[in-house]
């Protein structure tokens, strides 16, 4: 039993909720949800400001303004998921009503220099989707990973089970899915023939809060900061089944599961736009580290329908608190100005997914740590937009190309964007509409939310492909 406590005490906090090495990636990364101008444009708005999403990217943007402004973005995402597994394929989709941003932007003259400042909510990443999973497997069940982990942590009775995995692998003990015998581990799960289904559907994002300022230095330097409150909301529901037909009777079990993380963070961000000449502006910009405390908090229920009877059990809610510290980011920019006509544009962003630290005053992170260092690796994201000008109507266009955290040449989780966009201005109203067609690409291995006990278990691997589709429309008001 000593062993086994200090087994415990080792992986608790991974082996109890399901919280992955991508919901860690996934609260450091960002996909800008700006305005409609921003995402038209590719958010590539280093280098060009003047746009309450540029506050996000660099805030020495915030002082291109000229006049105080007010600014609302609500916007509708569409998300389509394709999975397969076992070449069986399967789709899911879903629509969310969101806002992407809102903020007022206020102007000081102090002599030759100009003070803008800026307070509002920008939200840099969006996590509504709905993904479905259906396939057959010949070969393995989850329960079969589970064996794994039970054995080679030396559980041999329902007491040390229900130490070990008060949560996920018990339950499935008090619903007769699996038992401890003389001659070893038993399940009513065949081998072969099992259909296996997987539904996850997901909501939140993260809204970024900012008070941000910037000096406009003669119109040729402009000199930007801000301070943010990064605030997570991440809410997922899972539900993982397996059914099967034993002498004609038709037999499952299933599990379902709430995970919420939610959480505030800090940062902070420093800009530069320069005017070297006056059609070109080059920007730069640096993002400290996010220092969030959050919360993690799970639940699941479990049934089976064993011989024709039905069992449940339900897991009592488990919460777990801790800290988190999220990459720091570069920025590089510059805007090609053809005039009053249009603008092409481009940023180059530096991001070190590596770096990804947890903490938590009752755990050591350590060996933990060392596996993110080991997996994530540094990355490059790319945007590039432009912007053309007819009268009082605008027409602007825009990519964005965000690198996979597990590094430069890698693929998997990479995410290419295409936008378009229009605008147009009457007297102090600006109306804004963009478009914007995101596909992300994604392997994983079914069991892998579950338990690090599966890789030497065949046919159980996903391929999963993410369309977003999005529309944004943006109100802009100028006060005077």
């Amino acid at each position: 039993m000593r062993k086994l406590f200090l087994i415990l005490l080792a992986i608790l906090p991974f082996c109890s909720n399901s919280q992955s090495l991508y919901d860690i990636y996934n609260i450091s990364t960002s996909y800008y949800q700006g305005t409609a101008k921003s995402m038209a444009m590719g958010n590539a708005m280093g280098a060009v400001g003047q746009d309450f999403s540029a506050l996000s990217i660099n805030p020495a943007g915030l002082g291109l303004f000229r006049k105080p402004t007010f600014t609302f973005t609500p916007s509708i995402i569409t998300s389509y998921t394709k999975s397969q597994l076992n070449c069986n394929e399967a789709i899911d989709s879903k629509a969310k009503l969101s806002v992407n941003n809102f903020g007022y932007v206020g102007i000081n003259e102090t002599g030759e220099n100009i003070i803008t400042w800026a307070v509002g909510m920008n939200r840099t990443n969006n996590y509504n989707n709905s993904i479905y999973i259906d396939g057959y497997n010949d070969n393995t069940s989850l329960v079969d990973a589970y064996f794994l982990e039970i054995m080679d942590n030396g559980i041999t009775n329902d007491e040390d089970l229900r130490l070990y995995s008060p949560s996920y692998i018990y339950p499935l003990w008090q619903t007769y899915i699996i038992n401890f015998e003389q001659d070893g581990l038993y399940t009513p799960i065949p081998l072969g023939t099992i259909r296996q289904q997987k539904g996850v559907n997901s909501w939140g994002g993260t809204n970024e809060w900012t008070i941000s300022t910037s000096i406009n230095f003669n119109d040729k330097i402009f000199f930007g900061v801000s301070i943010n409150l990064p605030y997570v909301y991440s809410r997922r529901y899972t539900e993982y089944k397996e059914d099967w037909t034993y002498n004609n009777r038709a037999e499952s079990w299933l599990q379902e599961e709430t995970l919420s993380t939610t959480g505030w963070g800090v940062n902070g961000k420093i800009g530069l736009i320069a005017f070297p000449a006056k059609w070109l502006r080059l920007g730069a910009a640096f993002h400290t580290p996010t220092a969030y405390e959050l919360t993690d908090t799970w639940k699941t229920q479990t049934l089976s329908h064993i011989e024709g009877i039905d069992y449940q059990y339900f897991a009592e809610t488990q919460y777990f608190h801790y800290s988190m510290m999220t990459p720091m980011r570069a920025n590089a920019s510059a805007a090609f100005i053809f005039g009053n006509f249009g603008m092409i544009t481009a940023d180059c962003e530096y991001v070190d997914y590596g770096t990804m630290r947890l903490s938590s005053y009752d755990y050591d992170y350590n060996d933990y740590n060392d596996i993110i260092s080991e997996t994530f690796k540094p990355t490059m994201n790319l945007r590039l937009g432009t912007e053309w000008r007819y009268k009082n109507m605008c027409f602007r266009g825009g990519y964005s190309l965000y690198g996979s955290p597990y590094g430069i040449k890698e693929n998997d989780y990479c995410r290419n964007a295409l936008s378009c966009g229009i605008g147009y201005t009457q007297r102090l109203l600006t109306i804004d509409i963009a478009y914007v067609f995101a596909t992300q690409k994604h392997q994983y291995n079914l069991y892998s939310q579950y338990t690090n006990y599966y890789t030497e278990l065949p046919d159980n691997n996903v391929i999963e492909r993410n369309d977003f589709h999005n529309i944004v429309v943006s109100l802009k008001l100028r006060l005077y």
